[in-house]
């Protein structure tokens, strides 16, 4: 019987993907969707996540689940460059939204623990975000003693995200309601495929590789 689990290296595709990672090249080459709009079988999905792992563990973070032997290579690759980091989030985001294997999620019984693997590399792929100079630095905030609308524990002190829903009884007066949710908490009754993606941009980085894509540059470091 064959690996099937939601981590990025609990599956047999993924981990016959990771064995063959001797380059950069090879994590780049698992990003070749070339149709936008066609689903993504469920093998070369589990490739997508896999190789998005190994940029996210460039970027110094590493999923618990990744081969020992495999991070040990990846140490020797450096930071991924513009072009890799943004191909492993779009590919990311396909998966999500148009793959065989979200939809293979939908339907298993653990479906939430697939949508917590997205939620935590989404996360791990974010970029750092830098405060703009001559602005002073945000205190951190406070701890949130808040509970989680789902898992009734307090949201801690990063997290202060909440969600509405209107209820309507039936009398044409709907009442609006507000909880706080932990991201993972909330995508984790989600369908896959309508999972929150909270992506970070850098606004300024941004600006600047739109230019150079304009000028017919390619992305580099």
């Amino acid at each position: 019987m064959g690996a099937w689990g939601a981590g990025g290296f609990e599956n047999d595709a993924a981990l016959d993907f990771a064995g063959t990672i001797e380059t950069v090249d090879d994590i780049r080459a698992a990003f070749s969707i070339e149709t936008p709009e066609a689903s993504i079988d469920a093998d070369k999905a589990s490739e997508i996540v896999a190789a998005a792992e190994c940029v996210a563990a460039m970027m110094g973070r590493p999923v618990d689940d990744m081969p020992g032997d495999l991070l040990d290579r990846l140490k020797a690759f450096g930071a991924p460059d513009k072009a890799l980091f943004h191909n492993a989030r779009d590919h990311v985001s396909a998966v999500i939204s148009r793959s065989e294997l979200a939809e293979l999620w939908a339907e298993a019984d653990d479906t939430g623990g697939f949508n917590r693997a997205m939620t935590g590399l989404i996360d791990r792929l974010n970029p750092d975000l830098k405060p703009k100079k001559g602005r002073r630095r945000k205190k951190k905030p406070p701890h949130n003693p808040s509970p989680c609308a789902f898992c009734n524990e307090p949201m801690g002190a990063e997290e202060f995200s909440m969600f509405d829903i209107s209820v309507d009884l039936g009398n044409n007066a709907p009442i609006r309601l507000g909880k706080w949710a932990h991201l993972a908490c909330l995508n984790a009754h989600l369908h896959p495929t309508h999972l929150i993606q909270a992506w970070k941009f850098d606004p300024d980085e941004t600006a600047e590789d739109v230019e150079r894509l304009l000028r017919g540059e390619e992305l580099g470091d």
